[in-house]
């Protein structure tokens, strides 16, 4: 039987199957079904906390590109956590605390307050909305001591910086040197809320936990018990974390393999799930995600490649229900967005595309029966410089296989399209280390703005290449949920 890899939009939801085709598909752009909403900050990005230990490595808050850079990913969340937020102190703690040092050498560190300064500065300036992991480590009494968290709040209220989002801790589940039990910080978290809703001036904020490290068993019973404590109460919004891979065993082919795509799915629904059934009216998100742990797979985090995994996972987190995704990281390791040279990698353009041209209300999709190929759906963002209007559909697509798949889109067939579409930018294929769009490598032509970045306008078919991906908005869509 000859398989014929072939999508046809057309005006009824259904599958059909015939002896010489693969199987048809077919996807009615007028009568998907919404899913789930999302809102304009779904896509946020991380500067790890370790970057402060390291006095901001190459990071030049007086950039210009860096600058440029950051504000392209506005509006947008910049979580401040990982491992080292949990051995950062502000200004001076005890003789004692700063001796302490964990088997992975983890020791004390100070956040002096023109660093505070700076980072509070930073995101103000480029649109972005600062969450804050405060270190759980300092104990007193088997108790977490706010005693540091207070100064920095009084520095923080004296400055006038406002900070939306507070953590306590990071990652508990999975950190052995220093134990800190779920039962334990339930409480700790009820301390946290008490105090920052002592200080008027810090108002509105809102609380994020438990930053569960994985969602493997020992996480979700991490989090069972932290609810169980009681702890739900003093969160507004659910956190775990989410790596598909150990960087060390990562390879290229399992970075575009449907199967490590797919893993994502049962850890989502699993975690969903628990929260359903103990916060039921509070978002989940994941807190801290990239492709692989431990900084990034060398040579491919940074790489095209990168790219089926990164837009796999915000496709397929907004259609089961997770309201917020926070890239590790902005910067720093190799799965940064932009490289300690401050230039942008591939992620970094996707990203941007995604958030001018992605938004609300999330429509199911039904996934074709060709594994290579995926599909997502969402109401078009008409609040970007992108200038769509009320009433546009974004799809957005995956090729990850090595053959051309045609995409028919009957009852969009006398209206026009725009194809943002991405592919390698040079020979080395999977692994370049720059993204072409619509055939053209993306760069910045000069420090102080991105470049354009426009669409093919066409009528009638699309042809997805091999190993391609990106988005096709239909203006003339005119669905209800997006007006």
């Amino acid at each position: 039987m000859a398989y014929i890899a072939r999508i046809t939009i057309c005006v009824l939801l259904f599958f059909a199957s015939c002896s010489q085709c693969f199987m048809r598909v077919a996807i009615n752009v007028q009568k998907l079904n919404v899913a789930q909403h999302i809102g304009p900050k779904y896509v946020g990005v991380t500067i790890d906390s370790s970057v402060i230990r390291e006095h901001w490595g190459t990071i030049d808050f007086n950039s210009p590109k860096f600058l440029t850079l950051a504000k392209g990913l506005a509006p947008s969340f910049v979580r401040v956590g990982g491992t080292d937020c949990d051995f950062v102190i502000f200004n001076e703690t005890t003789t004692a605390m700063n001796e302490r040092k964990d088997k992975a050498g983890h020791t004390n560190f100070t956040m002096t307050a023109a660093d505070w300064d700076e980072l509070n500065i930073f995101v103000s300036f480029v649109g972005w909305d600062l969450i804050f992991d405060l270190n759980v480590f300092l104990r007193k009494d088997g108790h977490w001591d706010p005693t540091n968290a207070i100064e920095l709040i009084k520095y923080t209220i004296e400055k006038g910086y406002k900070p939306v989002a507070y953590e306590l801790g990071n990652e508990l589940d999975v950190f052995h040197d220093f134990v800190v039990t779920a039962k334990e910080v339930a409480p700790d978290f009820a301390h946290l809320k008490q105090i920052l809703s002592s200080y008027p001036e810090l108002a509105p904020f809102f609380i994020l936990g438990t930053d569960a490290g994985t969602v493997a068993s020992v996480s979700v019973k991490f989090m069972t018990e932290f609810f169980e404590a009681g702890g739900g109460e003093s969160i507004d919004v659910a956190t775990f974390h989410h790596y598909y891979m150990d960087s060390r065993k990562a390879t290229v082919d399992k970075f575009h393999n449907v199967t490590v795509l797919e893993s994502l799915r049962p850890m989502l629904i699993n975690v969903i799930n628990l929260c359903k059934r103990f916060i039921p009216t509070k978002q989940v998100w994941l807190g801290e995600t990239s492709s692989s742990y431990g900084g990034g797979a060398y040579e491919i985090s940074d790489r095209y490649v990168s790219s089926f995994l990164w837009l796999d996972k915000l496709g397929l987190s907004s259609v089961l229900g997770i309201q917020g995704v926070l890239r590790q990281s902005f910067y720093g390791g190799n799965y940064g967005l932009i490289n300690s040279n401050l230039d942008p990698n591939p992620d970094y353009w996707l990203t941007v595309l995604f958030k001018r041209l992605v938004a609300s209300p999330v429509f199911t999709v039904p996934q074709p029966p060709n594994p290579d190929l995926r599909i997502y759906a969402h109401c078009t963002n008409t609040n970007s410089s992108m200038g769509y209007t009320a009433g546009s559909v974004t799809l957005y697509l995956l090729n990850l296989g090595n053959t051309t798949v045609p995409v028919d889109v009957p009852d969009m067939v006398n209206k026009t399209h725009h194809i943002y579409m991405f592919s390698p930018g040079d020979d080395t294929g999977l692994t370049s280390k720059s993204i072409k769009l619509n055939g053209v490598v993306l760069a910045l032509a000069n420090d102080n703005e991105l470049p354009p970045l426009k669409p093919v306008i066409g009528q009638g078919n699309i042809q997805v290449e091999a190993y391609n991906m990106g988005y096709i908005v239909f203006p003339g869509a005119m669905r209800s949920e997006c007006v």
